[in-house]
């Protein structure tokens, strides 16, 4: 499986047609303004009071846009870009017309019942502002129940000296109805490129899933000075990690700024961010300051900030080093005594356990957090219990680790020259049901081979429960997931296993399109050489999962549901 999960619609409607103001029939020119006077947009104990209205069925195409779960797993990223809308947006009383409003996110923040949001106060108004921001970026907190993951984390960064964006939180709603509680993030554009290194000329990417690297440096987004396009400051950074240690320790200082980069991956070590630059080769800013010609590290998406396990790479919950910059200093004895020192002042200096249980005290009553939404957070940083297991606090997990003599695995990503055949897929059908303790029905796929598998849940009901209902309370909206255990009775009784995830919201009857990581499948084969015992053969890459029936709050596993969609296989399975 990759390592990380990694659609044009209608123009956006609200488009000032040219009305005459004259004789010459030309409309004339807006003067700049900023609105809502000089208050701080990030005051940290501050609910923005967001109002959109908008055409419904444009707010409707709009939450229904995002990439499918195969396409953030292909070697070969398609390009992808949301359509932009036009809305009418009240912050606090404040009103602005012809706001340009889209959807954002990846893959894991995608809902199609809570998207993530965009607004361009200036796009349709050159020079307008809200208090001095030229627009908001509101993050739907879906990995983040508790509200609190991504200000906690970015104050932590901030606190080390690192640059982070400022956030606080807004009460979102559409045309009237209430979205609930979103974070106020400070994009990483020029204006916050000059607000921290006091100059934005400097060239600034983007990381989702990219890393150094012949080829993987292609996947950096360039987010300033892109007509110019020139990358040659990611190469070289490329061309130094492969050098042997004496020579790389002589040029990379010359190019990255390693003692800020040292206390960057430090801090998301002690933030159990998992889906990070060293954690996941995800979620990143690096700007080359032009200041000291050096890469600076910035953090972003921190959604998954006080978890520490990787969900998918076994045993780098602790210690990260799955990026090629952390993988490879931490082999060299110097540096890895330099991070593992950092971690240790971070602990001795900032990392304060009261403090941040206040903090989080603070979020919670701020925003209406419930109790066991924020559970798991204080968990992280306390310690607790967990059923039969005892997690340890983050400050005795991290001292551990440090004191453990093992090595630490890592899991970068491959640097090979992209294979872009075109996807091989699958139609994915079937009826199964779960009705009063009873499994039965199959789903059918077709291998890569040619062969048709008919895998049947009735036939692996004599041998395991083969339709096992289960909620993912770490997510908001809530996921449903449905494994379903089929045994291929053309070939032995081979098992495979389908993975659904439904949203809590769309889990209700009808028909509901597959949609990011928030509604798909997954299918695995049986492998007992494999983490968790299955090896990933393909993700759902479109269609509709329709539920003809769903449980009752006495039965909540029974389902009755019908398949109707397409898998692509990932390269590991061809």
């Amino acid at each position: 499986m990759a390592s990380a999960f990694a659609l044009a619609l209608l123009a956006g409607c609200g488009d000032d047609d040219s009305q005459q103001t004259g004789p010459s029939g030309f409309e004339a020119p807006r003067e700049p303004v900023n609105l809502g006077g000089s208050g701080d947009l990030f005051q940290s104990n501050r609910v923005l009071d967001v109002e959109v209205s908008m055409d419904p069925g444009e707010f409707s195409a709009l939450s229904a846009e995002g990439r499918t779960l195969a396409s953030t797993g292909r070697e070969c990223l398609s390009d992808f870009e949301y359509t932009e809308y036009s809305a009418i947006v009240t912050i606090d009383g404040v009103r602005m017309d012809e706001v340009v409003i889209r959807k954002k996110g990846y893959l894991g923040s995608l809902s199609p019942s809570l998207p993530s949001l965009k607004l361009d106060f200036n796009d349709k108004w050159d020079g307008r502002t809200y208090q001095g921001s030229t627009g908001l970026t509101l993050n739907n907190n879906r990995q983040d129940p508790s509200n609190a993951r991504q200000c906690l984390a970015f104050d932590q960064f901030r606190e080390a000296g690192i640059a982070a964006p400022r956030c606080n939180y807004a009460r979102v709603s559409v045309n009237g109805q209430s979205l609930g509680i979103f974070t106020n993030v400070e994009a990483i554009n020029k204006p916050f490129l000059a607000r921290v290194f006091g100059d934005d000329d400097g060239n600034l990417y983007e990381a989702q899933t990219a890393d150094f690297g012949q080829w993987l440096s292609q996947r950096f987004e360039k987010k300033t000075n892109e007509k110019a396009n020139d990358r040659s400051d990611l190469q070289a950074v490329s061309e130094a990690l492969s050098l042997p240690d004496d020579q790389l320790l002589n040029v990379l200082p010359q190019l990255v700024n390693l003692d800020r980069f040292i206390r960057f991956w430090a801090v998301e070590t002690l933030l159990g961010a998992w889906d990070s630059a060293s954690g996941n080769a995800n979620n990143f800013h690096i700007y080359r300051n032009p200041a000291d010609g050096l890469f600076h590290f910035i953090p972003w998406g921190a959604d998954t900030a006080f978890r520490g396990e990787h969900p998918i790479k076994p045993g780098t919950g602790v210690l990260y080093r799955n990026f090629s910059l952390a993988n490879r200093l931490f082999d060299i004895p110097e540096y890895r005594a330099r991070y593992e020192a950092e971690l240790s002042e971070l602990l001795a200096t900032q990392w304060n356990e009261d403090a941040l249980m206040q903090s989080l005290e603070d979020i919670r009553q701020l925003t209406g957090t419930s109790e066991q939404a924020a559970a798991s957070v204080r968990a992280f940083i306390t310690g607790t219990p967990t059923g039969d297991k005892v997690r340890l606090s983050r400050r005795l997990a991290i001292e551990e680790a440090i004191a453990a003599p093992s090595d630490v695995p890592s899991f970068p990503l491959d640097d090979n020259e992209p294979d872009c055949p075109a996807p091989v897929t699958t139609p994915l059908t079937g009826t199964v049901s779960a009705l009063n303790g009873v499994d039965q029905g199959s789903f059918k796929f077709t291998l890569p081979n040619g062969r048709q598998v008919d895998a049947s849940l009735t036939f692996a009901a004599f041998e395991v429960d083969s339709l096992v209902y289960s909620v993912d309370t770490e997510t908001s909206p809530e996921v449903i997931s449905l494994l379903l255990i089929g045994a291929d009775v053309t070939d032995a009784f081979t098992p495979y296993v389908l993975q659904l995830f439904i949203e809590s919201s769309d889990y209700v009857p009808g028909t509901h399109q597959l949609h990011g990581f928030a509604t798909t499948a997954l299918l695995f084969a049986v492998d007992d050489s494999a983490p968790g015992q299955v090896r990933t053969l393909a993700l759902g890459a479109g269609g509709s999962i329709t539920l003809r029936r769903i449980g009752t709050p006495d039965r909540p596993g029974d389902v009755e549901l019908t398949l109707n969609a397409t898998l692509e296989y990932g390269v590991d399975a061809l």
